[in-house]
C-alpha cells in the first residue's frame, strides 16, 4: 500500500497554509447563481421594457375619447363661418371677377373637407377599439395651451381689425399664433408677422382689387 504524501502545502514565505476542504470554492468567490455586486435586475428589466415598447408615432397614433371630437368640431365651425361669410359678403361695385367671396369660400370648403376626414378617422378608430383591434399606443394628452392662445389671438384680431386696420391686426394675429406654437424670438417674430400681414394686404389689393381695413394707419397717413 503506497504511502500518502502528507507534506503540508507552503506559501511564498515557507509557512504552511491550510488546505481548502474538498468541494469548497476559494475565498472571495461569490456563490454560484448570484450576480456581481452593483447590478440591479429591476433597473435592467425596466430599461429593456422601455426599449421594447413601441415608439409613439404622431402620424398614426389614434385619438380616442371625447377630446378627439373637439378639433373636428372647431375646424367645421370655422369652415361654416367662412362659407357663410363668402355667401353673404357684399362685393364693391367696381370689383372685378371672381369677387371677394372666392377666397373665404374656398378656405371654408377645404376646412369642411378636413373636418369630415377627421370625423371619419375618429369613427374608424372607435369601431376598431370596440372590436378589440390593437391600434398601437394612443396619442398623448392634448396640450390645450396652444389651442387657447390661438383662439385668443384670433378673437383679438377680430376685435381690433376695424380700429387698427389689417396691417397691425394681422401682425398681432400672426405673432400670437407663432407664440402659441413655441416661437420665442420677439423681434424676429414681429418682423416676420409684419411681413406676412403686408404680403396679404398687397395680395388682396393688387390680386383681387380689394382694400382691407386701413384703421388708424389710414387716418394717420
Amino acid at each position: 500500500m503506497a504511502n500518502r504524501d502528507e507534506t503540508p502545502a507552503t506559501g511564498a514565505d515557507g509557512a504552511p497554509t491550510a488546505a481548502a476542504p474538498s468541494g469548497t470554492e476559494p475565498a472571495g468567490t461569490p456563490p454560484a447563481g448570484t450576480e456581481p455586486r452593483g447590478t440591479e435586475p429591476a433597473a435592467v428589466e425596466e430599461a429593456a421594457a422601455e426599449e421594447a415598447a413601441p415608439a409613439h408615432d404622431p402620424e398614426t397614433a389614434p385619438w380616442t375619447g371625447p377630446g378627439a371630437w373637439i378639433f373636428p368640431g372647431l375646424v367645421a365651425l370655422f369652415g361654416v363661418i367662412a362659407v357663410w361669410g363668402a355667401l353673404t359678403i357684399e362685393a364693391p361695385p367696381n370689383s372685378a371677377p371672381p369677387g371677394p367671396g372666392v377666397v373665404p369660400g374656398v378656405i371654408g370648403v377645404l376646412l369642411l373637407v378636413v373636418a369630415a376626414k377627421m370625423a371619419f378617422d375618429n369613427l374608424r378608430v372607435a369601431r376598431a377599439v370596440a372590436a378589440g383591434t390593437d391600434l398601437g399606443p394612443p396619442a398623448p394628452p392634448t396640450e390645450w395651451s396652444p389651442v387657447a392662445l390661438t383662439l385668443g389671438a384670433l378673437a383679438v384680431h377680430v376685435a381690433l381689425l376695424e380700429p387698427l386696420g389689417w396691417l397691425l391686426a394681422g401682425t398681432l394675429l400672426f405673432w400670437g399664433v407663432s407664440y402659441a406654437f413655441g416661437a420665442r424670438s420677439p423681434l424676429r417674430d414681429a418682423v416676420v408677422s409684419l411681413s406676412m400681414s403686408a404680403a396679404v394686404q398687397v395680395g388682396f389689393s393688387f390680386g383681387l382689387g380689394l382694400s382691407l381695413p386701413g384703421g388708424v394707419l389710414e387716418m394717420v397717413l
